[in-house]
């Protein structure tokens, strides 16, 4: 148990979960606190804004002073005339309701109102800091329970109401609004411990899938750090064999020894071969700059001529179709590195006597390249790999034309460089065809810029 949980805690994706763990955690937290400090701060206000209006209104005063006793210092009858106030319209009308009550008060803060038998009102006390402010009380009833009353102390005036009054106070039973809340703050605390329960494994998934590419990366790394080395292993054995025949044979002439030293030049050419290509890869990792210039039409012919003097040279028919005819704004260095790559890669997987047929189009601001070749062909399950660094089809046989699987993983970088894109078909009845689609910038941009820059 105890090695589990350390390997739990030693995994790679442990501290990416701690901090969403954490955050998801503060944030629900937070929400809580929030949304329970907003519902008892709004609890109240339509009891305390009632409150307020029935202080202004002493018609309703008197009322619920009435309701909760009924011995004052002066009979109601006496000044019934005053109760009778005329409406006024633009008053806010009160609710007075039955959990309403008032009590009314001499000038020492003494309760004058009597006769309620369910509230016990002497036992509570007042002083002339609870003057015109809202406070909560607990009152205890017949039963001896204790109930929640928000209640305003307001001054009035004894000519209008009763001899020896100087307050009075107006309460509004809070017991069931406390309650509701209770009950809905035990509601949003349990909704947010389930969402809370929900964030962690959300917080497991999100750990898992921001280590995933780091882990992926990693292994790329390795990989590419062991095929290196592979590669330059064969080359580097190779080396050391030719060198020590020629050492063995200090005696042999230039002549006798040339297998050796042109076994050894070859090797040499190709591990130079590599090590260029895996500084390229390099660069190209740090991200590629594109550097845009004009190209014309006679780009492509030229470059198709070369390959077609190469082709030939190989013993493989070469056929092209240039059908760009205006000039286009791109990257040349890329672009030709770019075709090159395509180029070689048909011309190795291709007998001898074979085809190779290369098409350029540019229309709508795209450039198009497919070339086809009549080779062995990709098997399906090759060309999802294809693009990966040191894969090959046919180790062996690549291994004799010069290939180090390279190739076409700098070409989908050069491509993605130009937000493009590369995919790779059969070609019928055999071999393969690769398409490329690049995105360029119109030749109307490249000229305006050029003139903005020598009108400056």
């Amino acid at each position: 148990m105890l090695n589990k949980i350390k390997r739990t805690v030693n995994a790679d994706d442990f501290s990416y979960f701690i901090r969403y763990f954490g955050l998801f955690t503060l944030i629900f937290s937070t929400m809580t606190l929030i949304i329970i400090q907003v519902m008892r701060s709004s609890l109240y206000t339509t009891v305390d804004e009632n409150l307020k209006i029935i202080s202004k209104d002493r018609y309703s005063i008197i009322s619920l002073a009435s309701r909760a006793g009924n011995n004052m210092d002066r009979e109601g009858e006496e000044d019934s005339k005053s109760y009778d106030e005329p409406d006024h319209e633009d008053r806010p009308k009160p609710s007075v309701t039955s959990n309403s009550t008032a009590i009314l008060l001499n000038d020492k803060f003494e309760n004058v109102t009597t006769g309620d038998g369910f509230l016990d009102l002497k036992s509570i006390t007042f002083s002339k800091s609870y003057l015109n402010k809202i406070k909560q009380i607990q009152i205890t009833n017949r039963y001896n329970q204790k109930e929640s009353y928000r209640a305003y102390l307001v001054d009035i005036d004894p000519d209008d109401y009763i001899d020896g009054v100087k307050y009075a106070v107006i309460m509004t039973n809070i017991s069931q609004l406390e309650q509701t809340s209770e009950k809905h703050e035990s509601q949003i605390a349990l909704v947010m411990i389930c969402f809370w329960g929900i964030s962690l494994f959300a917080s497991i998934f999100l750990a898992k899938m921001s280590v995933k590419p780091l882990l992926e990366s990693m292994n790329r790394q390795k990989a590419f750090v062991e095929n290196a080395s592979h590669e330059l292993r064969t080359p580097l054995a190779v080396l050391q064999n030719r060198l020590e025949a020629l050492f063995r044979k200090p005696e042999a002439t230039i002549m006798e020894s040339s297998e050796n030293i042109a076994s050894s030049l070859d090797e040499v050419r190709n591990m130079r071969l590599l090590t260029t290509n895996l500084l390229n890869l390099a660069r190209r990792d740090d991200g590629i700059k594109l550097e845009y210039g004009e190209i014309n039409p006679s780009f492509f012919r030229q470059t198709f001529a070369n390959y077609e003097i190469i082709a030939e040279e190989n013993d493989k028919v070469f056929e092209y179709e240039n059908q760009v005819d205006k000039s286009l704004v791109s990257d040349k260095v890329l672009l030709k590195q770019l075709m090159t790559i395509l180029f070689d890669n048909a011309l190795k997987y291709t007998e001898e006597d074979g085809k190779i047929r290369f098409v350029a189009q540019f229309k709508d601001r795209y450039l198009y390249f497919r070339v086809e070749d009549n080779g062995p062909g990709i098997p399906d399950e090759a060309k999802k790999r294809i693009f990966d660094r040191f894969y090959r089809v046919d180790k062996a046989r690549t291994r004799q034309k010069g290939g180090f699987g390279l190739g076409l993983s700098l070409a989908k970088q050069i491509v993605e460089a130009f937000n493009g894109t590369i995919s790779v078909r059969d070609n019928k009845p055999k071999g393969t065809i690769f398409e490329v689609k690049l995105t360029t910038k119109s030749d109307s941009k490249k000229k305006s810029s050029s003139k903005s820059t020598k009108n400056k």
